[in-house]
């Protein structure tokens, strides 16, 4: 039998990738809302720095493919970052809304009873460790290693944070993202950083990683899924959880293909 909770035999685990971004502004506080009201169990979202150490929801290291700003997150304060809009260049309906920090994220997530998956970006491997000790930080003062994972790109932040506390979570992305697929190297991925679950590209995932992966009681997320096609295959194979942009549609197949208490 599993000792990994995050084994989802039944039913896999519903997340939402940057909120419900397909409708709303990613990884602002209007996504995050819907895609709670949309039924996700937990939303996986993306982390960067300000100058001045204050620790902000946004994907790229730059800001500006979405928002009115230009420049590193990181060569912004906090304050700067506060005053731009984060949701008009998606759509004008949007415009005002602004970059919430992850102090917020952390607080919204524990207030709806979801969990968090909070992946370390920065654009390159420094910025990332910085952004991993910062982001632990959080965690210690919000009491968040239960219900939060860390995930990321660059291994080695969250090899260094995983020795800083053990206890920590770990998501870690299947790397290369979209390399063949090998799975002996997700196995011994997972491994290196203590992690009992592994992010997996969907379209390089096949059954026999599931196999291998859950032979090492090591669970599968698979990503990005938006369509139906993707979601049904990711079920069929047997991911543990499925991330994705649009909620809607996966919790309409997931409750299709695996109603709750079936």
């Amino acid at each position: 039998m599993s000792t990994n909770i995050w084994r989802r035999d039944a039913r896999p685990l519903a997340i939402s990738h940057r909120g419900h971004s397909i409708a709303y502004p990613e990884n602002t506080m209007p996504a995050y809302q819907k895609a709670v009201e949309l039924g996700a169990e937990m939303i996986e979202c993306d982390v960067n720095i300000t100058r001045d150490g204050t620790l902000v929801m946004m994907h790229d290291a730059t800001l500006d493919r979405t928002t009115n700003g230009a420049g590193r997150v990181n060569a912004a304060t906090w304050d700067e970052i506060q005053r731009l809009d984060a949701g008009a260049k998606f759509d004008a309906r949007f415009a005002g809304t602004r970059i919430p920090s992850t102090r917020a994220m952390l607080q919204f997530l524990r207030d709806a009873g979801i969990y968090g998956c909070f992946e370390v970006k920065g654009g390159n491997v420094e910025t990332a460790k910085q952004i991993a000790g910062a982001l632990i930080d959080l965690f210690v003062e919000m009491d968040a290693f239960e219900t939060n994972f860390m995930s990321s790109y660059y291994h080695e932040a969250m090899a260094l944070a995983k020795a800083q506390v053990p206890e920590l979570m770990l998501a870690p992305e299947r790397l290369p993202d979209d390399a063949p697929p090998d799975p002996p190297e997700a196995v011994r991925q997972a491994r290196a950083l203590g992690a009992n679950v592994l992010q997996y590209q969907v379209t390089v995932l096949v059954p026999e990683v599931v196999q291998v992966l859950h032979a090492n009681d090591i669970a599968l997320w698979s990503w990005t899924t938006n369509t139906e096609q993707d979601l049904a295959y990711s079920i069929e194979v047997g991911a543990d959880a499925l991330m994705g942009d649009d909620v809607e549609t996966m919790l309409r197949v997931l409750n299709q293909m695996r109603p709750k208490n079936s």
